[in-house]
């Protein structure tokens, strides 16, 4: 859902009235949602990254430039004069149309980063992993599923029986000293999930690229999500199992060293 009083179309500034939703409906779409805070659109060089792959991996060309979108996105933060947000663009390359906007945003509280939350496993797949493409059904039908068994994600499980990420988060697991995680090439490359796996570098700690059966997550001793709405999320519960995610040692290092970098980020780029 569209929030906020006005939203780009190219290159200019609409109010949200005359948004046309068949932009994101019709037409080869990719898109990426980037958190706002502080009037600032955190790690857009990551999200740009990731875009220009997700173009190469369906061999589509990007039209416009990545300077062009930064400042597409401050003049919408600017006039929408939004601190913090969820703010989303999508390129239809069918239409060659850039549109922007602030969505709904579905921010964990306090009380998540501190308790955790409780998710539960989907038996669904991407049909391209490594690609952000737009695809409406696909979300509609994750979200029904969401609100019906009232949690905060849904872990997906693929037709072997492995788990391979979030609905729209990447997943990693903590056993003993030990990060578990699955393979790049098995899931959306996420830019918090890139922040962590150089935090664990960093911090020298060992993390393990493997695909992980339904069945492990029961014998693990912590978990947390990482998107860019949800930062770095401990995991209470997943199918009712307590975890107590939020009280292990080694996801409690790896959250405040995320929020440090956040920290330094925004300060940087005001400084620009």
């Amino acid at each position: 859902m569209l929030k906020n009083k006005y939203f780009i179309i190219n290159d200019e500034i609409k109010e949200i009235g005359f948004f046309d939703d068949s932009i994101l409906k019709e037409g080869k779409c990719l898109y990426e949602v980037i958190k706002v805070k502080e009037g600032i659109p955190l790690f857009l060089e990551r999200h740009m990254n990731r875009l220009h792959n997700s173009a190469k991996l369906i061999k589509v060309d990007i039209w416009v430039e990545n300077q062009w979108i930064e400042e597409a996105l401050n003049k919408l933060i600017k006039n929408n004069r939004e601190e913090e947000g969820s703010l989303k663009f999508v390129l239809n390359f069918d239409k060659k149309i850039f549109v922007a906007f602030f969505e709904e945003k579905n921010f964990p509280t306090d009380e998540d980063f501190k308790e955790g939350v409780s998710i539960c496993t989907y038996n669904r797949e991407r049909e391209n992993p490594n690609a952000k493409v737009l695809n409406v059904n696909f979300r509609m039908d994750l979200d029904k599923f969401m609100k019906e068994k009232n949690i905060f994600e849904a872990l997906l499980v693929d037709r072997n029986g492995y788990i391979t990420e979030g609905s729209k988060s990447n997943v990693f697991m903590v056993k003993g000293d030990n990060i578990i995680t699955t393979p790049l090439k098995a899931v959306l490359p996420g830019t918090k999930r890139s922040i962590v796996l150089e935090i664990c570098n960093n911090m020298n700690m060992e993390v393990e690229e493997k695909m992980i059966e339904e069945k492990e997550i029961y014998e693990v001793d912590g978990m947390f999500l990482t998107s860019t709405p949800f930062d770095v999320l401990p995991v209470k519960d997943v199918n009712g199992i307590i975890l107590n995610s939020s009280e292990n040692v080694i996801t409690k290092k790896i959250m405040d060293e995320y929020n440090r970098i956040v920290k330094n980020y925004i300060e940087y780029k005001i400084k620009l």
